[in-house]
């Protein structure tokens, strides 16, 4: 359990989470607990059900049965719209941008959602330093490269001030090079921002995380500190194809 938990500072914690699409149960009575200030990795082979859970948080998904309480509130089945408003952004793995028009200007349309027009000037001032792409961000959205798109939506989240950023396997498709300064644009964010990532690529979150969430099967397997979790015999043979005892 973190440190941020113990000391009573509680984000976000689902209780007895269910989503059964049929008769198939998704998610099986999922208990998470979140602390304000973590950043937490999401892991699990496919069909684990994170990605269900993800969903279920930015209200993607309305959940079967269960809560999904969000500094108190329960948020379970709310609109997305209301989610964010709330302080809760997401960025998806495909990336949704405005292709025509230029990074800063995506940027721009994010922060005017959530704050009058002056501050969002200065919102994407501060989002374009704090990530480092001044470079390219003047630049047509749908002539960029991918990850320059990736880091883009990045900004854009940034740019609400969010409270809790969910971010949907970030490194997906990127280069070497790509995927380490995704790495440090996340913990950029972890600096004002709790943050959850969905992610596969192993070595991406030995970079960034300090817990892991482990699902199988629609529950969680394991919870701890990243390199005993991914040293735990149960989740190899949980990706290895093996089920678990």
């Amino acid at each position: 359990m973190s440190a941020a938990i113990e000391g009573g500072d509680l984000l976000l914690q689902t209780q007895g989470l269910r989503k059964s699409f049929g008769g198939v149960h998704a998610i099986d009575g999922v208990d998470f607990r979140l602390g304000r200030g973590e950043l937490r990795c999401l892991i699990g082979p496919n069909g684990a059900g994170k990605s269900t859970f993800f969903k279920m948080l930015t209200g993607q998904y309305v959940p079967t049965a269960g809560s999904i309480l969000f500094e108190g509130a329960d948020i379970a089945g709310a609109e997305a719209h209301d989610i964010g408003r709330r302080g809760i952004g997401i960025k998806n793995q495909v990336p949704d941008v405005f292709d025509g028009v230029s990074g800063r200007e995506n940027i721009y349309l994010a922060a005017r959602y959530a704050h009058p027009k002056r501050r969002a000037g200065a919102m994407v001032d501060e989002v374009i330093d704090r990530l480092g792409i001044a470079g390219f961000v003047d630049g047509q959205v749908g002539e960029l490269a991918h990850g320059q798109r990736q880091w883009v939506e990045i900004g854009m989240v940034m740019a609400r001030e969010p409270k809790l950023v969910l971010l949907d396997e970030p490194s997906a498709g990127m280069s070497a090079e790509e995927t380490h300064r995704t790495a440090e644009l996340i913990k950029e964010i972890n600096r004002t921002a709790t943050v959850v990532v969905v992610e596969h690529d192993m070595q991406f979150i030995r970079q960034i995380a300090t817990m892991v969430t482990v699902f199988h099967q629609g529950r969680i397997l394991v919870e701890e500190v990243v390199d005993k979790a991914l040293a735990d015999s149960r989740v190899r043979d949980v990706y290895l194809g093996r089920g678990v005892a």
